[in-house]
């Protein structure tokens, strides 16, 4: 499931960006460099790429941010992420990483229109948001917010992950995406619209400019300029708990583009997910769909849990029932995430109270953690109301 985000928004935000880019054009102040173009390191047997369009370096911007909401802690008394992290085996972590995520026994999941007071009194252990562009606010997340959403309505410790397609890139992310690009050439990662989702293009997801432009450098800052973090870091310096990853299926609508495309997106994954914990060991890595990449023991290792849409209903966007063969596949395939200690979400997008309670009772006797929600993710349903 892409993010959704209404037209009018995805404008305002491309407009703020092209005018935020044309004021820090403007002032960088001499001997500031505008970096001419990302570098990265070509894999044997890449063409050479025209560059994303270029972007201004910026200063980090010294207004105060604004309040967070009543109740989140102050982003100022939050341990940054950017220091060192703290020294821990390898193995230590993952078995901390799993403990926490096994323990979580019901999950909420929204990507757009998020109000963190309500977010924060939802009963879910585990909390799926978009830190970018998924708030009501039509910002981003602060790091204070962030904290607000980790403490439940009877203090307890909440997980919070963000969204992050690598599969697509999504017209309205400033922070990879251009105006320029609709007008002037491309980055050669950049591929058509998907035609179900408008502003979701398709991503050669093979091309070490695009998983640079996720990942950033070895420091984990932006490719575009030496003062930015990457989207993957950003989201390790807001403080969340991890990463839920959409759009992995993606390498197989790409095997033209992208030779081996199976093995080359479990690569990516594995590679995504060692980048993050040299920063945060405890970083977590939860997969969305592509259930059947599962059959690779190095993607098993790199994440920490998988979460399935249309289990049961709605694989065509429907809200009819699944085919008895394709329920059976995918079971198939989550089972082998069960057997290493991987938990599995599953979300059902249907509206009739029959299907709802059979979607409900059939998750749950599979041993995986129903959530039941709007199939726009443009509100968080809650047990006992809603499903």
């Amino acid at each position: 499931m892409r993010t959704h985000t209404s037209p009018s928004f995805g404008l305002r935000a491309r407009a703020a960006w092209l005018a935020i880019t044309v004021a820090c054009a403007s002032i960088v102040p001499f001997g500031l460099a505008v970096v001419p173009h990302p570098v990265w390191a070509k894999s044997e047997g890449d063409v050479a790429l025209p560059p994303p369009a270029p972007r201004p370096a910026q200063r980090p911007q010294s207004s105060p941010a604004p309040n967070p909401p009543a109740g989140a802690a102050d982003p100022v008394a939050q341990p940054s992420s950017r220091s060192s992290a703290p020294a821990v085996a390898p193995a230590v972590a993952r078995t901390e990483r799993l403990a926490r995520i096994n323990a979580a026994k019901s999950w909420g999941y929204q990507l757009n229109g998020l109000k963190i007071d309500e977010a924060a009194r939802s009963p879910y252990d585990l909390l799926v948001v978009d830190a970018t562009t998924g708030l009501a606010a039509d910002r981003p997340f602060q790091p204070g917010e962030v904290a607000a959403l980790k403490k439940k309505s009877d203090g307890s410790r909440r997980i919070v992950v963000s969204y992050l397609s690598i599969g697509e890139a999504e017209d309205y992310r400033p922070d990879y995406f251009t105006a320029e690009y609709m007008t002037e050439d491309a980055p050669d990662w950049l591929m058509h619209e998907n035609p179900q989702w408008k502003g979701n293009r398709i991503i050669r997801f093979c091309n070490e400019g695009w998983q640079k432009t996720i990942l950033g450098d070895d420091d984990g800052m932006s490719v575009y300029n030496s003062i930015e973090l990457s989207p993957l870091y950003r989201l390790i310096e807001l403080g969340l708990d991890g990463v839920y990853l959409d759009r992995v299926d993606v390498y197989s609508e790409v095997k033209k583009e992208c030779p081996d495309a199976e093995a080359k997106m479990v690569a990516f994954v594995a590679r995504l997910a060692a980048h993050a914990r040299k920063k945060n060991p405890h970083f977590m890595v939860i997969l969305q769909n592509a259930e059947e990449l599962l059959e690779h023991k190095k993607m098993i290792e790199a994440i920490d849990a998988i979460a399935k849409e249309d289990l049961f209903y709605g694989v065509d966007y429907s809200e009819r029932a699944n085919s008895a063969s394709y329920v059976k596949d995918v079971l198939a395939n989550l089972k082998l995430a069960k057997a290493a200690g991987r938990p599995v979400f599953v979300v059902d997008y249907v509206k009739d109270r029959g299907k709802i309670q059979d979607a409900k009772r059939r998750i749950e006797a599979e041993g995986y953690i129903p959530y039941i929600g709007p199939r726009d993710l443009g509100k968080l349903w809650l047990p006992g109301i809603n499903f």
